[in-house]
């Protein structure tokens, strides 16, 4: 499969993007659980003062969406 980004550049990629990349098919598997952790950061976050209730609502909604 070609690279989605291979027409638009002269220049080759990274082979810090193409090492980013290699986990990608990884991460599928991961997304819900890496959610949960955002999510739990989150409210840590607002537990410390560090955020505000209406800042984690949003992030709670935007995580929700995704």
């Amino acid at each position: 499969m070609d690279k989605m980004w291979s027409g638009r550049f002269s220049e080759g990629a990274s082979s810090l993007l193409d090492d980013f990349n290699a986990s990608i098919m990884f991460d599928r598997r991961l997304y819900r659980e890496d959610i949960e952790g955002s999510l739990a950061h989150a409210a840590m976050l607002e537990a410390q003062g560090i955020l505000n209730s209406e800042e984690l609502q949003s992030i709670q909604k935007g995580m929700a969406q995704v």
